[in-house]
């Protein structure tokens, strides 16, 4: 599935990125360096992919040891992992060309296409996490309410259960109570 999105102007894109109390500047739009770069995308990465920055600095520990000498590689490893999480964001923003380069050696024209495609992703994610909010609320009062009457329910049941074993057990004391009324009528 493929759709486009705006390529929002510098002044979109900056205070979208101000909103968000993400530091950058309209040089940094129009000279991007990989210093510049790599921590707004962390920062969305963080935001909108749900993994921490110590998650992503963290190397994966089997990937680590697999290694000859790990020591060597734990910025390679953690590097790898922001990377993914970078390409897997920019994919679901619908940038599907983005690549390693864009990251390392930013063109202005690229990082203002993923920018914008990064930040309509971000509005339409908040629109539906609002949406998605109220209809997880809703079902939870749903199952708290189903839990209730469920308990209500064994609570009537148990009542009623004990209801039928009391008339059981009155059962030959009023069998014999109406036979001995039916003998005294007439």
């Amino acid at each position: 599935m493929s759709y486009s999105f705006p390529i929002l102007s510098n002044q979109e894109i900056l205070t979208c990125l101000s909103d968000l109390e993400i530091q950058f500047t309209e040089q940094d739009l129009l000279k991007p360096t990989y210093d510049v770069v790599k921590p707004v995308y962390e920062q969305f990465v963080t935001f909108l992919v749900g993994v921490t920055r110590e998650e992503l600095q963290q190397p994966a520990l089997g990937a680590i040891d697999a290694l000859e000498f790990p020591e060597l590689h734990s910025d390679s490893v953690s590097n790898l992992a922001f990377s993914r999480a970078l390409l897997d964001l920019t994919t679901a923003a619908g940038v599907h060309d983005f690549a390693l380069g864009d990251l390392y050696k930013p063109e202005p024209k690229t990082v203002r296409r993923t920018l914008s495609a990064i930040i309509n992703f971000a509005k339409f994610r908040e629109e539906k996490v609002a949406t998605y909010e109220a209809l997880r609320e809703a079902s939870e009062a749903t199952l708290e309410r189903r839990a209730q009457l469920t308990e209500e329910n064994a609570q009537l049941t148990a009542s009623l259960q004990r209801l039928h074993d009391a008339r059981a057990a009155e059962a030959p004391e009023t069998r014999q109570l109406e036979c001995e009324t039916a003998e005294l009528e007439p």
